[in-house]
């Protein structure tokens, strides 16, 4: 047998091994598909335009604490949701830089309502776990787990809800479904 002949050979062999094997391997993991969450606020006075007066940081004379918010379409695998607090204007404070927090719910829950969460403490209500605190602090502000609207004049405030499964099995939970709910701006001094 020549040589040419002998390398085709062993490149067809080497093809049909590997269009066997693609053909008889699992899929590592199926796909998970991602639900879009349904969020509103349950008090009237966060129409997500306009900031609530008093809803804003301690440093300026405000409450701060953060809107009752409704949540439908929750997947019926998730155990938890992770509220992203955002500032959209200022990049320091976003992506979670008014504080990330997760809120324990039983699985099979389909809608939900997130109780208010005090500004600028780590006294958080029961179901509630820190998971990073505001940016404030690193501005001179009352430490905390979450940061109302602190001005800048006109800034856009957001949160993210994330539904996750966690276990003791997975090191990360696992990301069912998300969603976005926009506080609104802040136009009071």
């Amino acid at each position: 047998m020549s040589k040419k002949c002998l390398r085709l050979t062993l490149w067809l062999l080497a093809i049909s091994l590997i269009s066997i094997a693609s053909v008889n391997a699992e899929p590592s993991q199926s796909k998970v598909k991602m639900v879009a969450l349904n969020l509103s606020f349950v008090d009237a006075e966060w129409d997500g335009k306009i900031i609530p007066k008093g809803q804003n940081c301690k440093e300026y004379g405000g409450n701060g604490a953060s809107p009752r918010i409704k949540v439908n379409n929750i997947p019926s695998g998730a155990n938890k949701l992770i509220l992203e607090f955002s500032d959209a204007t200022y990049s320091p404070c976003d992506n979670g830089g008014h504080g990330i927090i997760s809120y324990q719910i039983p699985k099979g829950t389909a809608e939900t309502i997130i109780p208010s969460i005090p500004g600028q403490t780590f006294n958080l209500p029961d179901g509630f776990t820190l998971i990073k605190e505001h940016c404030g602090a690193d501005l001179g502000m009352q430490a905390g787990a979450y940061i109302g609207p602190c001005p800048g004049w006109g800034n856009l405030y957001y949160v993210i809800v994330k539904a996750v499964c966690e276990s003791p099995e997975n090191s990360k939970p696992k990301l069912l479904g998300s969603g976005r709910l926009d506080f609104g701006t802040y136009n009071h001094y």
